[in-house]
């Protein structure tokens, strides 16, 4: 069986300095600085195809063409898996398979499935890790109306990234509950991986740091460049480990559609402690259901620290400066703190299609440029933006 999806979307941004993008790893440029207007960051077109061979064996392949990070719409392919499922509640699935470590992690791709254009930022660009080659088992039970399912995922991931960047993920554990009653449904959910970024503006930094350390501690500066040498390890990414801490609650009774998740990511590198949050509740009238959504991201940006400067020889002192401050520049990107205000409506034109549009309001920290990517000589942490987004989704 053949299955497609897409999403023919728009956006606009008042932003001069920066973009709106789907994840600030995956798009190098959207809305706003770049063009006004935007089809690039929410338009996509995919196909699935489902093959079963005996009553316990089926696989699936689904390749997606969207905007990737080298500018092209080149098609990918996001799962590739073969399943086996001797009994209803327990399955296993051997190859590239969904990394579900948010409650919409499934669906994230097929807009149609989603209730909003695209994810509350401030959760779901935590991880650009999507899907993971390795394996994973689901195992349901029910007890009375309480049904639960466990879900275990192991695998690895790598992918490239904007700005010549290499991402992998090594020994990505995922582990998700679902306990379902009637209308509501709560979700745990745990990830653990050793992550490492390739990348060469962090590369340079962190591999600079330790070398002006050697150059320090060999001059006889060996405070200065004890510190140097510690702030290079402490920042790079490599086989960093790295925890996701996410809950998350359906509701749906009658008309209403009540969501709320939160998510922790602990620090990696130059990537620093993150909490984050969205509470989204709609109500259904007919076809028509308006919805208000509010979320949050805040990182906890480590204290600003450099390498000593002071009885530093003219030459060693202005080495030293200008990888102190490529540190702090790198830090704040690194740390995204923002808040949203997301005003929408779903229209069900009928089985197969619904249009959406939202109005969002974005108030970013002074210290952060939030989920925007693309930053543009004059950007500027801080202030607010406004957006306002089309989409239509359709499934086929």
């Amino acid at each position: 069986a053949f299955h497609g999806f897409g999403t023919v979307g728009v956006v606009r941004s008042d932003q001069d300095h920066a973009d709106v993008v789907s994840n600030v790893f995956l798009q190098p440029n959207g809305a706003g600085s770049t063009d006004r207007w935007s089809a690039a960051v929410d338009s996509k077109i995919g196909g699935q195809l489902d093959m079963r061979f005996q009553p316990a064996w089926s696989a699936v392949i689904q390749v997606i063409a969207k905007h990737r990070y080298d500018n092209s719409w080149t098609p990918e392919i996001e799962w590739a898996n073969i399943k086996y499922q001797p009994t209803d509640r327990l399955s296993l699935r051997v190859g590239r398979t969904v990394a579900p470590i948010f409650m919409y992690s499934d669906t994230a791709n097929v807009g149609y499935a989603n209730p909003w254009i695209r994810g509350p930022q401030e959760i779901y660009s935590m991880v650009p890790i999507t899907h993971l080659d390795g394996m994973d088992l689901s195992w349901g039970a029910s007890l009375g109306h309480v049904s639960n399912t466990v879900q275990v995922s192991f695998g690895r991931n790598r992918f490239d990234a904007v700005d010549d960047t290499e991402i992998t993920g090594k020994n990505v554990l995922i582990v998700s509950n679902t306990l379902e009653y009637g209308a509501l449904a709560l979700r745990l959910a745990y990830l653990a991986v050793d992550l490492t970024f390739d990348a060469p503006s962090l590369d340079g930094l962190t591999e600079g740091l330790s070398g002006l350390g050697d150059t320090l501690a060999g001059s006889g500066f060996t405070v200065a460049g004890t510190r140097a040498r510690a702030l290079g390890r402490r920042y790079a990414i490599d086989d960093a480990p790295l925890e996701i801490f996410n809950a998350g609650l359906r509701f749906t009774p009658g008309n209403w559609l009540l969501l709320t998740e939160w998510a922790r990511i602990s620090d990696a590198g130059m990537l620093p402690r993150t909490d984050a949050w969205y509470a989204l509740s709609g109500y259904a009238f007919g076809a028509a259901m308006p919805y208000l959504a509010i979320a949050e991201v805040n990182a906890r940006s480590p204290a600003q620290v450099g390498v000593p400067l002071a009885g530093l020889p003219a030459g060693l002192a202005g080495a030293a400066q200008a990888l102190n401050a490529g540190l702090a520049s790198a830090l704040t990107l690194a740390a995204p703190a923002q808040t949203s205000l997301t005003l929408g409506l779903r229209w069900d034109l009928n089985d197969n299609a619904a249009l959406k549009v939202e109005y969002q309001h974005v108030r970013l920290d002074a210290r952060s440029s939030g989920r925007f990517g693309n930053l543009q000589a004059g950007w500027k942490p801080g202030g607010d933006a406004d957006l306002v987004s089309v989409a239509l989704d359709f499934v086929f």
